[in-house]
């Protein structure tokens, strides 16, 4: 099946297929991912903001600034409050 600018079907999945590769290898390279979890110490926002005594806005901010690392994980967003408990010390 061809439309109008004679590409097929196939084409388009072939492009899809390599933009979704190419989106994957972009996020990969900019979402911190540790690589043992037993190295770090994440935790939910909840818990990052009791430990650390801090507010919703500052933990926003540490975030946006790249103060502190985080992962994304199936939407939920872990924070490495190891690394800040070492610079408060």
């Amino acid at each position: 099946m061809k439309n109008k600018n004679n590409f097929t079907l196939e084409d388009l999945f072939l492009y899809i297929a390599n933009s979704y590769q190419e989106l994957t290898d972009l996020l990969k390279e900019r979402l911190p991912i540790p690589v043992n979890h037993q190295e770090t110490d994440y935790k939910d926002a909840a818990d990052a903001k009791r430990e650390l005594k801090i507010s919703d806005s500052t933990l926003y901010r540490w975030r946006k600034e790249g103060l502190i690392d985080f992962v994304i994980r199936k939407g939920k967003i872990y924070y490495d409050i190891s690394s800040v408990l070492k610079k408060k010390r």
